[in-house]
This record gives C-alpha cells, structure tokens and sequence, in this order.
C-alpha cells in the first residue's frame, strides 16, 4: 500500500504542482504584463481617434497608420501562421492534439500582433491571446530535462487557464474552462494541474499588481449597479433568455456564414489584403464613431462599455446609440475574427450579450419592470449570451459570480442561461469555438489524406500510462481504446475509460491520423519503447478513395 502511494506521489502529485506551479508563476507573470501593455495602448489609440476629431489633418494619418499596422501584423503572421485568428480556439485546438504549433514563435507573436490589433483599435479582446500565451508557455515549460513527453498537454492545459484565469480574474471559471470547455470532460490529473496553474498564476498576478500599485480588481466592477430580482419578476430571465437563444444562434450563424465567405470566394485574396482592409475599416469607424457614438465605445474588446451598460438605468446612454452600437459590433467582430486577425472573441462576445441586454432592459422598463433591474439585466443576457454561443452553461453561470463578485441573483442567472443553452441545443447550431477551430484544424490538414488504422501496444513497465486509468490519458486526437488484454491474459472491454493501466497489459487502439508515424511514436511517449513494431491494419485511407475516384 505504501508503495502504492509512493508510485503516486512521484508520478502524479509531484509533476502536477512542480509543473503546474512554475508553469502558473510564468503564465501569471507574463499575462499580467501583456493586459497592462494592452490597457495602456488602448488608451493612447483612444486619445489619438479623439484627437482627429479637432484636426482633420490626423485623420489622414489614422488611415495611414492603420495600413502600416495592417502590413506589420501580416509580417508576424507569415513568421508565425499560428496567431491568426482567435486564441481560445487554436489553443483548444492544441490542448486536444488535433492542431500544431511552435510555442516560441506563437508566444512572442500573438503577443505583439495582439498588441498591434489592440492599437489600431480592432474590436478582439485579451482574454483569447491571453489563454494562447498560456498555452505556448505551457509548451515551453514541458521541455524543461525533468518533463515526461506525456506531461506536454497537461502542462499546456494548466497555462492556458492561468492565462484565462488572469485576464478575467476568474480563477474558478479557468478551472472550468479546461473541464467543459478545452477537454469537454473531467479527470483528476486535468482538474490537478489546472488548479495548480490557476492558483500559483492569480497569486502572481496579484503580487505584480501590490507590488506596482495597479491592483487587481473584478473584469466588472457593477456589483453596485445590479438590483435584486424577486419571484413576481421571474418572467424577465425566461423572456432573456428566449431573446439571447434567438441572437446566439443568430451570431454565430453569422460568424460561420463569414468565415465560410472569407476561405471560399476570398481565398484568393493575399492576407495582407483582407488584414489591411479590416484595419481600415476599423479606423474609418472608429473616426465616425467618437463624433456620434459614444465615444471609442464601437472599438476596441468591449470591456469598459459592458460597465457604462450596467450602469446606464440612468440612460446615460439612449437606446439609439446602444442599437447603433449593437449593429456595428455585432458585424466588425464577425469581419475582424474571419480576417485572421491577432486578438480574442471573448470580450467582444460578452459586450454584443450586454448591448443585447441593454436593449431589453429599456423595453422591460418600458413594460414596466424596476429600472433598478436594469444593469442586472445587462448582466444576465451577457452571461447566458456567453453559455449559449459557447455551450459552455457551467462555465458561463460561475463566470457571472466571479466577473462581478456577486451572489446575488444567482437562482435567475442560471434560468436564463438554461433557457438559452436548451434552445440552443433544440435548433442544432453549432458551438462557436468549436466551428472556428474545425476551420483551423480544416485548413492546417488542406491537401493531406488520413488513415483510420487498429494496432496493438503493449504498456512497458516504466511507461507513462502504469497506473492511469484510461480516461485519465490524454491521447492522440481522435484516439479510442478498445480492447485491453491484461497481464494475466484475460480480455476486457473499457467502454468508460475507468480500466487502469498495468505493465505488461496489451491495448488494441484504433485511431484516425494524417500521419501513422508520428501518431504511433506519441502513443510510444505515453505506453513505452514497443518491443517490437506495432503492426497497423489500415481500415480507411483517404488517399486510395480519392484515387479510385478519379479514376
């Protein structure tokens, strides 16, 4: 029994806090300077649209600046492809084995290039960048001497959600952003390491911030704003909650039909081509948009206009302005995140939910609600708006508590959220991370076959694999096991991943690849040093079909 434990302190406990901790101080570190960089540079892209307005001439140079931020992202976008589009997705991407990417590269890359996006006034937000810068440090934590090759996705699981932790100061959510969202499921090394990650990587944060006087405060500082709602007014999150399944579905049908758009009939055009005309476009409205809509609130990720929205029951705000504005977002993220540009969906998404709310909220009043409810209103269709274009209920619902540091109205929230997510799921559309990352994996596998081949591995005894359950291990993508024949010879199925893994047992692994060798060599990573060459029995290959076929 003590030998039992042993086994697991060393091979399980001790990678999981040694590599999430480091990798948690890193990640901390790191996002925490890139938001503050982020902040500063928006705010100084801000002061420059202002200043248009007074002098004609510097409109001409907003356009030209944006063309050369255009062509300066598009630079760092040849030396490193993985920055295009939006983090969250790639990183998932990543974590599930199904994308590649050089971690160097992509960290120092969508570093800058976000920054780029941030000061030229694009409407993407830090949090994807930030759980992509994550991921690549992660990436390059596990290639320290002590790493086991396996530990590389763990490791890169607990980076990315002390990235998303930091960004959105929502420790919990980044936890549960790797369970529901990243992996889509539970396991203890996954919940272990990204505990360890959050935790060392928000007390970095924190520390940073004491330490030079910029403190870390709520993503959303409204808790003041938000009233409490009561039983006679549950018909406002069951009508919230029709009203944002309608939009999310809505959205991203929207998002899929652009970005279908931007890789049929616009291939052809070179990227730097569509980088400059989003960046153009960007300036255009954002030198529209200071005169007439609010400010600089039509650019940039949203954050600080889903707080002026919670607090608008004054309306300071007219309802013109927040349709005017909704419109506007709700097309330029679409055209910005199709583009391929550097920068997050996260936020922008969040701030079409609260534009959203804001527009029912002044309805509601209209119908008589208690204009006290109206930035709880805002606040409720951001969450669910969040939960039913992500599916992700779970994440969103824990999410609205930590971005406000509020309880209160806990019992609605997870009412509308419900409401939205089950239509959602009754109409059939699709996740939005989960579509934007098929166009990722779509295009990094364009012109390869693939093979669906069974091959039988046996757990060598000093493998990473002894003493796991099934479920446990982070496989290759698209990777099942079927059949484990243990030591003692006798057969047994492993339908729920529950079946634990000793030396000598002889797994039967069925797997879909585009490249058999280097498939079969990360399954060596994990099961051993084979004693002999795995023998593949090909089931499918994609490449014989299509040459039958032309035929």
């Amino acid at each position: 029994m003590k030998e039992k434990y042993r086994y697991y302190l060393k091979n399980v406990t001790a990678p999981v806090l040694v590599y999430g901790a480091f990798t948690g101080l890193l990640v901390g570190t790191v996002v925490y300077f890139f938001k503050l960089g982020a902040e500063w540079l928006s705010e100084k892209s801000a002061e420059i649209y202002h200043a248009a307005q007074a002098n004609p001439w510097l409109i001409f140079a907003v356009i030209g600046g944006a063309v050369v931020l255009a062509v300066a992202a598009y630079f760092l976008q040849l030396w490193a492809s993985e920055t295009k589009g939006g983090g969250i997705p790639r990183a998932e991407g990543v974590l599930r084995g199904v994308l590649t990417f050089r971690w160097f590269r992509t960290a120092v890359a969508v570093f800058v290039n976000s920054w780029i996006s941030f000061f030229a006034g694009l409407p993407l937000g830090s949090e994807g960048p930030s759980v992509l810068l994550g991921t690549a440090i992660g990436g390059g934590t596990s290639k320290l001497p002590l790493s086991h090759d396996s530990w590389k996705r763990y490791i890169m699981t607990g980076g990315a959600c002390a990235g998303f932790a930091v960004a959105t100061v929502a420790p919990v959510t980044g936890i549960l952003f790797a369970l529901e969202e990243a992996h889509k499921r539970f396991t203890p090394m996954i919940f272990l390491m990204s505990v360890s990650s959050v935790v060392f990587g928000v007390a970095a944060s924190y520390l940073w911030g004491m330490a030079l006087g910029h403190p870390v405060t709520a993503l959303f500082n409204v808790s003041q704003y938000m009233g409490q709602f009561e039983m006679k007014d549950i018909w406002v999150p069951l009508l919230l909650g029709v009203f944002v399944a309608a939009v999310a579905c809505g959205y991203n049908l929207f998002v899929f039909k652009v970005g279908h758009v931007y890789d049929t009939k616009l291939k052809k055009v070179p990227q730097w081509a569509k980088l400059i005309v989003v960046f153009v476009l960007t300036a255009v409205i954002g030198l529209v948009a200071v005169g007439n809509f609010n400010g600089t609130d039509a650019l940039y990720g949203g954050g600080g206009l889903i707080s002026k929205l919670a607090a608008n029951s004054g309306k300071t705000i007219v309802w013109t302005v927040i349709l005017a504005l909704f419109l506007i977002r709700f097309f330029t993220i679409a055209f910005a995140t199709g583009s391929g540009a550097t920068g997050g969906v996260f936020i922008p998404m969040l701030s079409i939910g609260a534009l959203l709310g804001a527009l029912c909220a002044e309805l509601f009043v209209a119908m008589g609600m208690d204009s006290a409810l109206y930035g709880t209103v805002v606040m409720l269709c951001m969450t669910s708006f969040m939960g039913a274009a992500t599916r992700a209920p779970l994440t969103a619902l824990v999410f609205m508590v930590e971005c406000t540091w509020s309880f209160s109205n806990l019992f609605y929230v997870a009412i509308t959220v419900f409401v939205s997510y089950l239509l959602c799921e009754i109409v059939k559309v699709e996740p939005l991370y989960d579509v934007l990352l098929e166009r990722m994996v779509e295009k990094q596998n364009e012109g390869k076959t693939h093979k669906i081949v069974r091959a039988n591995f046996v757990v060598a005894p000093d493998a990473f694999a002894v003493s796991k359950s099934v479920r446990d291990i982070l496989w290759p993508a698209n990777t099942k096991v079927g059949e484990i024949v243990a030591s003692d010879s006798v057969k047994r199925m492993d339908d729920d991943g529950e079946k634990k893994l000793h030396a000598g047992d002889t797994l039967t692994v069925v797997v879909q690849t585009y490249d058999q060798k280097a498939t079969f060599a990360e399954l060596e990573q994990i099961l051993g040093k084979q004693p002999t060459e795995p023998q593949a029995e090909v089931f499918f290959d994609s490449g014989e079909t299509q040459s039958a076929s032309q035929q």
